[in-house]
């Protein structure tokens, strides 16, 4: 084998259904100079033996076992086992294409860039395709631009994940993790490499493709704590700019933005809870009267802000419970909308109108939505 240029870092757990389909993305990528470093969070299905199987057939994979420590330890342990000049990051449950590993390497040589940022496509879980950033066209950036474009890359979520990332192995010496972060960890990590590197580069290459899952990942999280675990994130990035001195008014405008949607979607969250209306008041509360929220709402207020980001992201201090009664009943007019597309699709629409005119005669639903039909 000849000596690997890059390490491909894979933390995984509980995975094994999809590392096939993310070894053969691995394994015929046509930069074959690579090591891929398997750091596995102590799965307790198949997930290592399949890595295991993959590496005795290949002597590129690498495996590390641990007890189960969760991702920004596992990550910090990746990250101090990485010998290669440039390291880049997969995620085990995606995949990617075979040009991947090239376009970034490819990017690095034309530039001599610390850091390469490529596109991404976000897919749904049946791979029909989410979105896809398109925002940048190709460019090489010095530290000179960062105070303006840092703002804009977290603005387009470019430094919210470590997949479609190239690094320079020398910069992420040092860069960890609290042990204790559940979510966010890719952000941090991002944010002090950034803050090391002296120039990057984006590339317009879509070789990553990101699946965003139901039920399984980490950013379907939805459990009561969910605004200040995000929170404790933007406040790292708040802290760390200011300490680096690009905490300009447009980083401090992102940031206010990503609390107002934290806030806007710990709320929804609450309202799909099976409890009552009071005590989705009463969780909305906690949040939209913290004082984190309260300062960017106040910081945004006074800037004259408020309507540029858009009534359906904000909710204001003391509105909580106004902004839970709309999102209730939205969801009952949405319910309501699925029931009626269901029953006309089963009945002839003469036979639904007799029902729905049954329902009204009987008081079960209000005259006025005759109308509407």
């Amino acid at each position: 084998m000849k000596e690997p240029v890059v390490t491909v870092f894979v933390t995984v757990y509980n995975i094994e259904e999809y590392l096939d389909r993310f070894f053969e993305c691995l394994l015929t990528q046509t930069m074959p100079d690579f090591e891929a470093l398997i750091i596995d969070d102590g799965s307790a299905d198949n997930t290592l033996s399949i890595c295991k199987k993959y590496a005795e057939k290949d002597e590129r994979i690498r495996i590390m076992s641990l007890d189960h420590i969760g991702i920004s330890a596992a990550r910090n342990i990746a990250l101090q086992n990485i010998h290669t000049e440039f390291a880049a990051s997969m995620d085990g449950d995606d995949f990617y294409d075979k040009d991947y590993l090239k376009h970034m390497l490819d990017a690095q040589q034309k530039y001599n860039a610390d850091y390469v940022i490529s596109n991404v496509i976000y897919l749904n879980e049946d791979h029909s395709e989410r979105w896809r950033f398109d925002y940048r066209e190709e460019g090489f950036y010095t530290k000179e631009s960062f105070p303006d474009l840092l703002p804009e890359l977290f603005s387009e979520e470019r430094l919210t994940y470590l997949f479609g990332k190239l690094f320079r192995t020398e910069l992420l010496r040092g860069i960890s993790v609290e042990e204790d972060v559940k979510t966010g960890s890719d952000i941090i990590i991002n944010c002090q490499y950034v803050l090391k590197a002296d120039n990057l580069a984006v590339i317009e290459d879509y070789d990553s493709y990101n699946v965003k899952y139901n039920s399984r990942s980490v950013t379907s999280y939805r459990g009561d704590d969910y605004f200040f675990r995000h929170n404790r994130i933007t406040r790292y990035v708040n802290d760390c700019m200011e300490s680096n001195g690009m905490l300009s008014d447009s980083m401090c405008r992102v940031l206010d933005k990503r609390t107002f949607l934290m806030g806007r979607n710990a709320l929804n969250n609450f309202c799909r809870q099976k409890i009552s209306i009071d005590q989705m008041c009463e969780k909305a509360a906690v949040v939209i009267g913290s004082e984190e929220y309260k300062n960017a709402y106040e910081r945004e207020r006074r800037l004259g802000n408020l309507d540029s980001f858009g009534s359906e992201i904000i909710v204001a201090p003391g509105k909580e419970a106004d902004y839970i009664d709309l999102r209730l009943t939205v969801r009952t007019e949405e319910k309501e909308n699925r029931r009626k597309e269901k029953l006309l699709a089963l009945c002839p629409d003469f036979l639904f109108r007799i029902y729905h005119k049954a329902k009204i005669r009987l008081g079960l639903i209000p005259p006025d939505t005759d109308k509407q039909q």
